[in-house]
């Protein structure tokens, strides 16, 4: 919870642009709605009117065309046969060459679909263009100066006449029904074009509020959460302030609490050794015996509690120097040695062997170690063994290895026991041994001081194993203190 105030600003940052967000697309998706619907209506607007035009153009205009120039060749044969002198021959030609060239078009065209697409249309002009491809002959004799061909052709056009007239009105007809059927067709179009835009608006409107809505519950739960986020804050900086205290006031109280401990241990010690008299009565020796024994456990208590205050105060410094760590270890060995020899537990140490060297605090080192080695004897059952080794690893680190075939502790249980006050086993376990439950969580603080771990591998009824582990700079700062002890002139 650490850094609160920048996690609100963040929280209020994200709100607002939540809400912009939201915003932004519901606006831009009704924006993209409408120029689509708009879009599309234009689209079909004008398709219709294309369609239309098209259609009176291709069908009716083609058709139209073709009777008109039907008409006007009509005219010119008989203004030819009439005598009318500024009539050429050739005029004739021309109009009924037009008349092929109109015929060809059509049948080219899209138009030949509408005619012989309709069952009444379709033999009126399959009729009309073979009879207009038989007049070719007809023509060239005329123009070639045959009157009786001119007469022939002349009956031969008034005969067709007629159905030049029904297929133009047809066409025009046929048309007209086209264009009301697409129209008809459109105007659906038209209504369910309509009715997407009425259903698009609605669940518009509909996605908006739900969007809106969602925007305004988030903001509101971001808005607990910037409470709760301060709340939190607030009794985080208590809590700090009340351990800081606490820490504190312990670590200050060192000299208070010690001081009466020590004054009872020792007047009870002199009592029990008798040094001005006998006191009178054997009950009296039993009770200073007690004295004794509860005073040295409960300084003993104290002693972790304040070592472990002093810790989380952080008014621990280390004292390094380079110390020989064989013997601290045989130093060690020898005041568990009594514990060990009550218990019947057998150590295996290989002592002599002073090949190990640390830059280190002695006084830290001798706490770990004890606090490692008192553990084992304390948890391994009568009869058992505890195996202490040490020396350099092969990734470089020095490990301090301390074994046991005691009780040992389920995997869950491990990371547990580096808990202040915590303690691993079950209830009865923890009623069987005393203890604070703080000598590991001091142990572990120590060795992180030096820059280094510990580490716990246990296995219930088999044992655990505690290793001590020191960084390759502790080992290479003990060789560079020996190389400038060598040096000439440091002695």
């Amino acid at each position: 919870m650490a850094g609160a105030e920048p996690l609100l600003s963040s929280a209020a940052a994200e709100r607002g642009s939540l809400l912009g967000t939201t915003r932004r697309f519901v606006f831009g998706f009704a924006a993209v709605f409408a120029i689509a619907i708009i879009a599309i209506s234009s689209y079909l607007y004008f398709q219709h009117r294309e369609f239309t035009r098209v259609m009176r153009q291709n069908v009716i205009f083609e058709a139209t065309q073709l009777r008109a120039e039907f008409l006007a060749f009509d005219a010119a044969v008989a203004e030819i046969l009439a005598g009318t002198p500024d009539r050429a021959r050739n005029q004739a030609q021309l109009r009924y060459d037009i008349i092929l060239a109109r015929l060809a078009a059509i049948e080219q065209g899209r138009s030949a679909e509408v005619y012989l697409g309709d069952p009444e249309l379709a033999p009126n002009f399959v009729s009309l263009a073979s009879d207009i491809r038989q007049w070719e002959g007809s023509v060239t004799r005329f123009t070639s100066g045959d009157d009786a061909a001119g007469y022939s052709l002349l009956q031969q056009l008034a005969a067709a006449a007629p159905r030049f007239g029904s297929f133009t009105a047809r066409a025009n007809t046929l048309t007209q029904i086209r264009i009301a059927d697409t129209n008809r067709r459109l105007e659906h179009l038209y209504l369910l074009l309509i009715s997407l835009l009425v259903a698009g608006a609605v669940v518009v409107a509909v996605i908006s509020r739900l969007l809106l809505r969602q925007a305004a519950a988030t903001d509101a739960a971001h808005r607990h959460l910037a409470a709760l986020a301060r709340d939190l804050e607030a009794a985080r900086r208590q809590a700090e302030a009340a351990n800081r205290a606490k820490s504190s006031f312990l670590a200050s109280m060192s000299h208070e609490l010690r001081t009466p401990l020590n004054a009872v241990i020792g007047f009870a010690d002199i009592m029990h050794q008798g040094l001005f008299g006998p006191l009178g009565n054997a009950r009296y020796d039993e009770y200073v015996s007690s004295i004794q024994q509860s005073g040295q456990h409960l300084l003993s208590l104290i002693n972790d509690i304040l070592d472990m205050s002093r810790i989380e105060a952080g008014r621990v410094e280390l004292n390094e120097d380079r110390i020989d760590v064989g013997m601290v270890l045989e130093d060690c060995l020898d005041l568990v040695a009594v514990q060990a020899r009550a218990k019947n537990v057998r150590v295996d140490f290989p002592r002599g062997q002073s090949d190990g060297a640390l830059w280190a605090d002695e006084r830290a080192m001798r706490q770990m170690v004890l606090n490692l080695l008192s553990n084992a004897v304390k948890f391994t059952a009568e009869g058992g063994k505890v195996t202490v080794e040490h020396g350099t690893a092969a990734d470089g680190w020095y490990d301090i290895s301390i074994t046991d075939t005691g009780i040992g502790m389920a995997e869950s249980e491990v990371a547990r026991v580096f808990e202040p006050f915590a303690r691993g086993g079950s209830q009865l376990v923890r009623q069987q041994y005393d203890g604070t439950g703080l000598g590991l969580p001091i142990t572990r603080r120590l060795v992180e001081l030096h820059g280094g771990r510990i580490q716990l591998k246990s296995q219930v009824g088999v044992g655990t194993t505690a290793l001590l582990r020191f960084p390759p700079e502790r080992i290479s700062r003990v060789a560079d203190f020996g190389a400038i002890l060598s040096t000439p002139g440091n002695d």
